[in-house]
């Protein structure tokens, strides 16, 4: 296992970190250096097997399809790992004023602080029963009670969570009363959480038209305009005109000219080309927008984009498919 270490050491400081903060707060129980060190040489030898089969049957360049393959199979990985930090957070942040009213009824019961933490650590409060029934065996051992506190955002990812313990700490160091901060707490806690939830409901609305503009809406213009380009130079085609004759006609555009831009032959190769990159690139950004509206982040929304991607481009050439189909017929037809 040295290896890891050792390769370790090569890769950036905030890096690391990043690693060593995620595998904390999902729970992995593995040094963060030898983790980053396995990551690194299984990137290394997925880009490889991929650049090698890309070069040998595709043409691909080596050195770019290693690249992007290194930093997609590195990333991914953190992408996964991040994903289940954010989802036990958003999971302890529904329950979070349950636990804080449960502490305070059992401060108000006569239990003391880490005995009230202790009892509410109930098995179906998930990964924030573990952290209270830790937090409470130190304070029972004799850590100070903030510090063992402020130690239960560290394994958790949540800023709800992080900003409520902190509350708690500033109102224990003042001398307030305990149980009421609490239920204080939980009170506010409960109302944001609706509040979020009516936010989430009135922008469903939006969300839909999201979707259905990227997912429905461009992939159909797109196939359409796609088969009239094909329509129409196919009908061009006959026209007795040289090559020569029609860059001559095409380059006397007074807003090429004007503009200083080159003049480029419209084919029906070309609108599927561009079209295919536009509804990548709008189902990408479209499902980013969802996240930021569902969740308030756009990592949220990455997880929509092999669903927004692929059924955009399924439908685009669905589309070029049957009209090229029907209108086919009917040329044999006519």
């Amino acid at each position: 296992m040295g290896i890891y270490r050792r390769i370790a050491t090569f890769v950036p400081l905030n890096i690391k970190n990043a690693f060593e903060r995620e595998l904390r707060y999902v729970g992995i129980d593995v040094e963060g250096k030898k983790f980053v060190g396995f990551i690194v040489i299984f990137g290394i030898g997925m880009a490889l097997a991929v650049t090698i089969n890309g070069w040998l049957f595709w043409g691909f360049s080596p050195i770019i399809t290693f690249i992007i393959t290194f930093a997609a199979v590195v990333g991914g990985i953190y992408f996964v790992i991040s994903q289940a930090a954010e989802k036990e957070g958003k999971t302890v942040e529904r329950i979070l004023p349950d636990v804080f009213e449960l502490i305070s009824s059992n401060v108000k019961s006569g239990l003391t602080t880490e005995r009230a933490l202790f009892a509410a650590a109930r098995p179906e409060f998930g990964a924030i029963s573990k952290e209270l029934k830790t937090a409470s065996r130190e304070i029972m051992s004799g850590k100070r009670m903030d510090y063992a506190l402020m130690e239960i955002p560290l394994r958790i990812k949540s800023k709800v969570l992080e900003r409520g313990i902190w509350l708690l700490v500033q109102g224990i160091k003042s001398g307030g009363e305990v149980a009421g901060l609490l239920l204080q707490l939980g009170s506010d806690l409960r109302e944001e959480n609706a509040m979020k939830d009516e936010i989430s409901a009135n922008v469903s609305m939006y969300i839909i038209l999201i979707f259905a503009a990227a997912l429905i809406g461009a992939p159909l213009l797109f196939g359409i305009s796609s088969i009239i380009v094909g329509i129409m130079v196919e009908q061009t085609g006959s026209i007795s005109i040289t090559p020569t004759e029609m860059s001559e006609y095409s380059s006397r555009s007074q807003v090429g000219r004007f503009m200083g831009l080159p003049t480029v032959n419209i084919t029906e190769s070309f609108i599927v080309g561009f079209s295919t990159i536009a509804l990548i690139v709008t189902g990408v950004f479209a499902s980013l927008t969802t996240g930021a509206m569902v969740a308030g982040s756009e990592k949220e929304g990455v997880k929509y984009i092999p669903i927004m991607v692929i059924g955009a481009l399924g439908i685009f050439f669905a589309v070029r498919i049957v009209l090229g189909g029907l209108l086919g017929g009917m040329a044999g037809m006519m």
